[in-house]
Formats: structure tokens, C-alpha cells, sequence
């Protein structure tokens, strides 16, 4: 444990990660609540093609990637209103389209980038520049939610509703697709884009699973989070061997896949026993 506290990329990587795992369940209960999970999926790819873009042109990848994940965000959000488009459909092209539009960009840069460290993630990726970037994001979001929560709460739960009371709901979606693209980017270095989305939803899931009090569900979900990331990042360190470096983000996503899959078959055991004691 001394030798693993000792390196300064484990410091930012356990940083980083309690961030990550406070911030990512707050957003995503708002995301499962409006039963748009997959938008954590899109959002990724849009930060794929964005440091893509940023690669190609030498212009601030970091930049370029917040840059065009919000106005992407923004642009998928009004198709999906649209009343001629289904939103299913729309979330599969931007999936598939900024996944493509960022593998060819790389492909064709002169820079020598490895894809596999943005799709995964790296503990050696991680600075204190980035963590400046978390903590900073981390900060907004926990302020805005903390002003917006019952909106956004409302929004969940009946749409119609919050437009009664004249919550500009329009406004509330845009806010909370920008907070979760921004927060998507900057925790590419660690996770990596096509893991960060799990995080988002995962341990929402898991928390749904022990209670169904809204706000419980958000702190129990940070709990989870912060565990199963440490542990994620801690046994990528130990578990690691040079030159293979395994992703702390995919270690992340096992640990909370098995946590979800064992409290699951928990609660229906005790369903199916409840049903045979009735009879």
C-alpha cells in the first residue's frame, strides 16, 4: 500500500477517482430517472471526436473536445424533441457517426496517439493539470445541482408538470446534458470514453436496488461509487505488470457490473421466497 501512495500518478489517480465517483451518480440519477441511459454512451463519443478533432487540428485537444460535445450535446438534445424523429434513431447515429468521424481524424493526424489510452483510460494519463480540471468541474456540479435539484427532480418525475409550474424545462435538459458532456471529457484520461458512461449508470442501478427514496438513492450511489472505484484503481495498480497496464476503468466497470449482478440475484431470491411462503 506505502509503495503504490508513494508514485504520484496513484495520488492523482485516487484523486481523481473520489471526484469522478461523487460527481458522475449525482448527474446520472437525473439521466436514469428520464430513462436515457444511452446518453451517457452518445456523450462519450462526442468527447472521442472531440479530442480527435483537437488532435488533428494541434488546437487544445481538451479545448476542442469540451468545445464540440456541448454544441453536439445541444444539437442532439433538439433532435430528440423533434416530433419527426425518433429518438432511439438519433442517439444510434451520433453514436455510430462520432465514433467513425474520431477514428479516422486520429488515423489520419501526424501526431502518434494511442486510441487505446482514450478509449480505456490510463493511470499514467492522469496530471495535476487534470485534477485542477475535475475539481473545478466537480465543484460546479455539486453547486448547480445543490440550486437545481428541485427542478431537475420535478422534471424526472412528471415533465407536464414542471411546465405548469413554468420551469423552463428546455433550459433544465440543456444544463444537465452540458454539466454531464463537460464532465465526460475531463474524466477521459482515467476511464476513458467508452467506460465513463457505465460509471454514470451503474451505480445508480445498484442503489435502486437497496432503496427507492430519490435522494437516498444519489448518496448511497456516491458510496458505491467510492468504493468500487478505489478498489478499482487499487487493484489496477497491483494487477498491473510492464509493459501491460491494465485500465483502471475497466476494473471499475467489473467491480460494479458483479456488485449490481450479485444484489440483484439478492432481492429476487427474496422475491421468490416471499412467493413460496405464500403458498
Amino acid at each position: 500500500m506505502l509503495s503504490m501512495l508513494a508514485q504520484d500518478y496513484m495520488i492523482n489517480a485516487l484523486i481523481g477517482s473520489v471526484i469522478l465517483s461523487i460527481t458522475a451518480p449525482i448527474l446520472g440519477m437525473f439521466v436514469v430517472s428520464r430513462r436515457i441511459s444511452l446518453i451517457g454512451d452518445t456523450l462519450s463519443h462526442f468527447a472521442f471526436a472531440g479530442v480527435a478533432i483537437g488532435v488533428f487540428t494541434s488546437f487544445f485537444p481538451f479545448l476542442t473536445a469540451i468545445t464540440f460535445s456541448i454544441f453536439a450535446s445541444l444539437l442532439l438534445l433538439k433532435l430528440m424533441q423533434s416530433n419527426t424523429l425518433n429518438s432511439d434513431a438519433v442517439l444510434a447515429v451520433f453514436f455510430s457517426s462520432t465514433m467513425a468521424i474520431g477514428t479516422v481524424l486520429l488515423s489520419l493526424s501526424e501526431q502518434i496517439v494511442n486510441i487505446n489510452e482514450i478509449l480505456f483510460g490510463s493511470l499514467l494519463w492522469i496530471t495535476r493539470t487534470d485534477l485542477m480540471y475535475q475539481g473545478i468541474v466537480g465543484l460546479s456540479i455539486i453547486a448547480i445541482t445543490i440550486f437545481s435539484y428541485n427542478k431537475w427532480f420535478l422534471i424526472s418525475i412528471d415533465r407536464d408538470l414542471s411546465r405548469i409550474n413554468n420551469t423552463n424545462v428546455n433550459f433544465y435538459d440543456n444544463l444537465l446534458l452540458v454539466l454531464t458532456s463537460v464532465l465526460i471529457v475531463v474524466s477521459v484520461r482515467m476511464v476513458g470514453v467508452l467506460l465513463i458512461s457505465s460509471l454514470l449508470v451503474l451505480p445508480i442501478l445498484i442503489a435502486l436496488q437497496i432503496t427507492n427514496n430519490f435522494r437516498n438513492t444519489i448518496f448511497i450511489a456516491i458510496g458505491i461509487s467510492l468504493f468500487c472505484s478505489l478498489l478499482g484503481v487499487t487493484s489496477s495498480y497491483y494487477l498491473s505488470t510492464h509493459p501491460s497496464i491494465i485500465p483502471p476503468g475497466g476494473l471499475i466497470v467489473i467491480i460494479l457490473s458483479a456488485v449490481f449482478a450479485v444484489i440483484l440475484l439478492k432481492n429476487n431470491l427474496k422475491l421468490d421466497n416471499r412467493f413460496e411462503s405464500n403458498f
